[in-house]
């Protein structure tokens, strides 16, 4: 069943029943919004949020578009730059269908990455399979086409991305004892079959190749890497004993190493990765049992995945991590969930912030319903961040929308504040030239490179100090060929933002 629903929004004023505050700076949420799209209240659920070109915002998760008399459907929500809707989809094959991840494609459309749950006997409860399903549509969000995978276990995309070539990379796990994606220690299954993978696609769904990883492992996500593979965290369980998995792959899945992070008298959980210069971080949850209170954990490494730092952040219920930003000058934005009892679903969102060297800088809770959640977020182009969440009732639940930031064009904290500085570039993806926007919030000598893939200059487009303000410049790569590109930005001797560049032929 593929069908457009009628919809609804609300614009809500955002109470804060809790905060924190360690300096006297700290960005505000620009604004907040509760979407009820399904038309009896049920479950309407943001699992994914990624920023369209035109500024917007797209968002996939679940909903129940026929009320509570039908099972959940793939969600498929388009909103301006505000977060006001301007057109929902939803998508269903049979039973429970839930998307994980989403972002806009070349052609404008959007590309998918979820699950989908039949029914394969009489008991609902225990005869059934998920299959992964990726779903191609085009941008108004009709269904181009779409494609399910797998075998007589559960199966679940988590995280998707297009490749430079217009096909498509998968991230999640195989035969699984579980037919959706763990959340939390309480949520995973050991059933010594279950294993983390990568899937190439070709652009129209077809599979090029798929990489299974260990037994036992889980794969929660997964982000490109500058030269051309993959960094993939999830965990791996073994003897009933969770830790963080790492796998770095090159550009074809093949392994180049794993890691395996943890200690024998905790329980640890990685559900986020970012791909920094010199290494990766990694947010997730650590704790001796779930029932005795997990906490937030963010972990350092360097390229080889060993570990730099840790640092956990909670308090003496339950706190998660379930998304990880990173800020201009070093510093991690996280999202996730806090003051959380998992046996009963209750709980506040939860944003907060550190330093590079994960020391907490300011936190904020959001508390709206019984059970309020944080699943997802993402950097957007002028320096702030858009999240996506879900507030559960007592009967149903809705989606949750919201920008968290500096307004644009106001400077806050020190003479030395460079958040107000951002790169961004249009379109993107492009064929034959971009324009690549900055904003310059200090006066110093500004350089703007773009690099391969490898590391190799392509081209210096800027160097030379420029005063506060909003700049642009044109980047021709008529004679380079198609594939991802990296603009780095730069003040003064300080790195301060880098963009992706997607060239198209």
């Amino acid at each position: 069943m593929i069908c457009e629903r009628s919809f609804k929004s609300r614009l809500v004023v955002v109470l804060y029943l809790g905060f924190v505050m360690a300096f006297a700076q700290y960005p505000d949420t620009l604004w907040s919004r509760i979407h009820s799209i399904s038309p009896a209240g049920d479950v309407d659920d943001g699992k994914c949020i990624s920023q369209t070109v035109d500024g917007g915002y797209v968002i996939t998760g679940a909903c129940v578009p026929n009320g509570m008399v039908s099972a959940a459907d793939v969600l498929l929500l388009k909103t301006d730059s505000l977060g006001i809707m301007q057109w929902v989809k939803s998508f269903g094959i049979e039973f429970m269908d839930e998307g994980f991840s989403v972002e806009q494609t070349f052609d404008g459309g959007y590309i998918i990455g979820g699950r989908a749950l039949f029914i394969t006997g009489p008991n609902p409860n225990s005869d059934n399979q998920s299959d992964i399903w990726l779903i191609k549509t085009d941008s108004n969000g009709d269904t181009v086409w779409t494609r399910t995978y797998g075998g007589s276990g559960h199966d679940y995309c988590t995280w998707t991305e297009q490749t430079a070539d217009s096909g498509y990379v998968l991230c999640g796990t195989m035969n699984s004892g579980r037919s959706y994606p763990p959340t939390c220690f309480l949520e995973y299954t050991q059933s010594a079959t279950e294993c983390a993978f990568l899937m190439k696609t070709d652009p129209i769904g077809e599979i090029v190749w798929t990489k299974t990883y260990e037994i036992g492992s889980y794969g929660n996500y997964a982000r490109q890497t500058v030269d051309g593979g993959y960094i993939l965290v999830g965990i791996h369980v073994s003897n009933d004993q969770p830790d963080i998995y790492l796998v770095k792959t090159d550009s074809i899945g093949d392994t180049l190493w794993t890691k395996t992070i943890g200690s024998l008298d905790s329980l640890e959980f990685g559900k986020a990765i970012q791909v920094l210069p010199d290494g990766y971080v990694i947010g997730g949850h650590v704790g001796p049992m779930p029932l005795a209170g997990v906490d937030g954990l963010l972990v350092r490494t360097d390229l080889s995945g060993d570990v730099l730092w840790t640092n956990s952040y909670g308090d003496s219920l339950s706190d998660v991590i379930n998304a990880v930003e990173v800020a201009p000058d070093g510093s991690f934005f996280l999202f996730g969930n806090t003051n959380c009892l998992f046996h009963v679903h209750t709980g506040n969102m939860w944003v907060f912030s550190t330093d590079a060297q994960g020391s907490m800088l300011w936190q904020r809770t959001y508390d709206f319903a019984l059970n309020d959640y944080c699943w997802s977020s993402a950097t957007t182009s002028d320096g702030c961040y858009a999240v996506a969440g879900f507030l559960g009732y007592p009967v149903g639940g809705d989606l949750w929308q919201a920008k968290i930031g500096v307004e644009p064009g106001i400077e806050e904290g020190s003479e030395n504040d460079t958040r107000g500085t951002n790169l961004s570039n249009h379109p993107n993806p492009f064929n034959g030239s971009t324009n690549i926007y900055y904003v310059v919030s200090q006066p110093d000598v500004i350089s703007i490179v773009v690099y391969d893939v490898l590391g190799r200059k392509i081209e210096t487009l800027v160097n030379r100090f420029q005063d506060i303000g909003e700049y642009s410049v044109n980047f021709d790569a008529s004679n380079i060929p198609g594939g991802t590109y990296f603009c780095e930005l730069r003040v003064g001797d300080v790195i301060v933002a880098n963009q992706r560049l997607l060239l198209i032929r």
